[in-house]
């Protein structure tokens, strides 16, 4: 019910505020008079058909409609400068259009989506993009734990175990009630002890990837397909562990090992690092920086301004929910809403 409300708060004010021109205005006065030099940094995951939404088993939160996708790159190609990677590493941000912003597009994981939808979109456009690969799955046929974990829940024997599981956890921890933070739990500790405890919930046959699921990942040959193309990757670990859990010789070695394959397989160095959910501190900032990485990109809100930490780099993350107005279709309202900070 407080999500439902809030929702409806969301669109209301954007609707309010884009049709009153203040949002244009946020615009102008954060472009000609604050003269920021601001990229905004779009960060998503999943693009899928409505028909493979409705069979996935990601959360709803990472997952952005194909319909949806292709009107936000038609708005972006019209009102922003869309940089690649390159572009952006090297500062070009002071020669394009100076009546319009200057942003990235970045997807998170691999999935194989981003080669069979998100990939034929944007030549469509003749618009760059990064993708940061989780490279110890690409080419393998499994699912990123939580996919795992969501398919569980969804069988009803998988259902019944987790949520006796949930029971124990309950009275140990006192705070644990659904699925979502099941996940939130499992997420916040190194990745040994997490594997352990999925190993115990979920059935073998999750573990198991079949060819014509939704819920895949991509493989080397589109990977170098794309990158030939002019999409630019970055490493995003081997395993997706949250580095801030992990001792420092499992950081530097996700670190390393995840450049040096990609390296190897795309024949070009490999200069950004996005952290696993967007986890970082310190200690594994200075190790992003140590091995190698020109750039790291986190999921903290906000936008990227000239001279900022490269390491720290913020971005707006985008999916269907924030996005989409009352009818489900997309917003530029909604849009500005979010790039304005209203999240």
């Amino acid at each position: 019910m407080i999500a439902k409300l809030r929702r409806f708060l969301r669109l209301v004010a954007a609707d309010v505020l884009y049709y009153l021109g203040l949002l244009s205005l946020w615009h102008l006065v954060r472009r000609k008079i604050v003269r920021r030099k601001e990229v905004c940094i779009l960060g998503l995951h999943r693009v899928l058909p409505e028909e493979q939404q409705n069979r996935s088993n990601s959360l709803d939160g990472i997952v952005l409609r194909e319909a949806t996708f292709v009107k936000l790159l038609h708005y972006l190609s019209r009102r922003f400068c869309v940089l690649s990677l390159d572009a952006f590493l090297k500062g070009e941000t002071q020669e394009s259009d100076r009546s319009k912003f200057c942003c990235l597009l970045t997807f998170d994981d691999g999935w194989r989506d981003s080669y069979t939808v998100v990939y034929p979109w944007l030549k469509t456009f003749g618009l760059a993009a990064t993708v940061f690969v989780t490279t110890g799955l690409i080419g393998a046929h499994a699912r990123i734990w939580v996919e795992q974990l969501v398919g569980a829940w969804r069988s009803s024997p998988g259902h019944e175990h987790l949520r006796s599981w949930l029971d124990t956890v309950v009275q140990e921890q006192g705070r644990v009630t659904s699925l979502e933070e099941i996940i939130e739990y499992l997420k916040h500790m190194p990745a040994e002890k997490r594997q352990c405890i999925l190993r115990q919930l979920l059935p073998m046959q999750e573990e198991r990837h079949r060819h014509d699921e939704v819920d895949q990942m991509l493989t080397w040959d589109q990977v170098i397909e794309m990158s030939r193309d002019g999409i630019d990757f970055g490493a995003h670990t081997v395993t997706h562990p949250l580095l801030t859990y992990e001792n420092d010789m499992t950081v530097e070695q996700e670190l390393r090992t995840a450049k040096h394959i990609l390296e190897e397989n795309l024949g070009k160095k490999v200069r950004a690092f996005a952290y696993p959910n967007g986890d970082w501190d310190d200690r594994v900032r200075r190790w992003v920086e140590q091995t190698g990485y020109e750039c790291a990109f986190t999921t903290r809100q906000g936008w990227y301004r000239s001279g900022q930490d490269p390491y720290t780099i913020r971005r707006i993350m985008l999916h269907e929910g924030n996005v989409t107005g009352r009818n489900r279709q997309f917003s530029p309202a909604m849009l500005n809403l979010t790039l304005a900070g209203w999240d």
